[in-house]
């Protein structure tokens, strides 16, 4: 009976886009909600495009290169070679980052309250850096 409960448990999470990764309630700076799928307004992806190109930000890249083009679906602007303070935009982060908390039920709420408000879903990796 204990093993259905925790199933059930971890549908309920996965179905409410709550996942933990957090320690001891505060972001554990993980990465693991920097996607590369994000949903953004325009205003967010002009601020972007105007930081990335006013700091010269770099892409990112989380894959090993092999011979077929794999689709990296990690933020691009995630520099996991930093122990913190890894997000490269994080002063003109979309919204939705702000926001998340990975553990948190309401703020998952909210999250996807924020797609239906004039935000679409955006590929950060080609909106940014050109590639398809």
């Amino acid at each position: 009976m204990e093993v259905i409960s925790f199933l059930e448990s971890v549908q309920k999470g996965m179905k409410d886009n709550i996942y933990k990764f957090c320690k001891d309630g505060r972001c554990s700076q993980c990465g693991n909600c920097c996607s590369n799928l994000l949903p953004m307004s325009r205003k967010e992806v002009a601020a972007i495009h105007r930081y990335v190109r006013k700091n010269h930000i770099k892409e990112c890249k989380h894959l090993l290169p092999t011979v077929k083009k794999p689709y990296d679906m990690t933020c691009p602007f995630l520099d996991t070679d930093k122990s913190c303070e890894k997000c490269r935009i994080y002063p003109v982060r979309p919204e939705i980052c702000k926001q998340f908390i990975c553990d948190n039920e309401q703020r998952a709420k909210h999250n996807r309250s924020l797609l239906g408000q004039t935000r679409q879903i955006i590929d950060v990796r080609s909106e940014f850096f050109n590639e398809t």
